[in-house]
């Protein structure tokens, strides 16, 4: 009997890990926050991004994004919207997040140099009954020279960041595409993550080419609401 208590207890020690909680590593509000931006901005870009994504099935890294909290679901264009993202590393591996909203951290003293960087975006996506879509998204940035920046997201961890963002594109022609003669339409919310790398070059002004992360996104939850004209 006591050998076998033992054996329990053994086995109960050797499974703690396992059975551990997941846990959030940080929350992020964004809402308040006065930003240090760069003070070089570049005057050209391109995207540098594969054809083809990486589906689920040939990648071990992937995220689970959940609306927690979204301040209103009625909404006139143009009008801010303050929510709530849950960004949840449901994959098998690792992955690294970037953690400051101050992209000006980035930028050397010397004019000259070239840098790199890594954007995380947390975005709201709104999609009409004609699957017309706009995002709204906040930006957190972060760089192995750059101390704290960056944080490793263990798999059944997660993230959640608190944004403001103003509701709607500036194209007034989509507005009177897709509301017509109606006042309001009815949208689908979800929430998304991406990530990209950013490499800067002070030639020609400032340039930066911007290279995709492949991180698949899965939806957590879908809200409804509507927007007016």
């Amino acid at each position: 009997m006591k050998g076998a208590r033992t054996v329990a207890a053994m086995l109960s020690l050797s499974l703690a890990p396992l059975l551990a909680p997941a846990q959030e590593v940080g929350y992020m509000d964004l809402t308040d926050t006065v930003f240090r931006e760069r003070s070089r901005p570049p005057r050209t870009g391109r995207a540098s991004c594969s054809d083809t994504p990486l589906t689920t099935q040939e990648s071990q890294s992937e995220v689970t994004v959940t609306i927690v909290w979204l301040d209103k679901l009625r909404y006139r264009m143009g009008e801010q919207a303050t929510f709530e993202i849950k960004v949840l590393n449901s994959g098998k591996e690792t992955i690294l997040v970037p953690w400051t909203p101050h992209l000006g951290d980035f930028e050397p003293a010397d004019a000259r140099s070239s840098y790199k960087y890594r954007v995380g975006s947390i975005m709201l996506n709104f999609k009409d009954p004609k699957d017309s879509q706009f995002n709204i998204s906040e930006p957190l940035y972060g760089s192995a020279n750059v101390p704290g920046s960056l944080r490793e997201l263990a798999p059944g961890q997660w993230f959640t960041v608190k944004g403001r963002q103003k509701v709607g594109l500036y194209e007034q022609s989509w507005i009177r595409k897709e509301f017509g003669d109606s006042e309001f339409v009815v949208a689908k919310v979800r929430g998304f993550y991406t990530q990209r790398s950013e490499a800067y070059s002070p030639e020609d002004g400032g340039s930066e080419i911007h290279s995709c992360i492949q991180l698949p996104s899965r939806k957590g939850n879908q809200l409804d609401v509507i927007l007016e004209r």
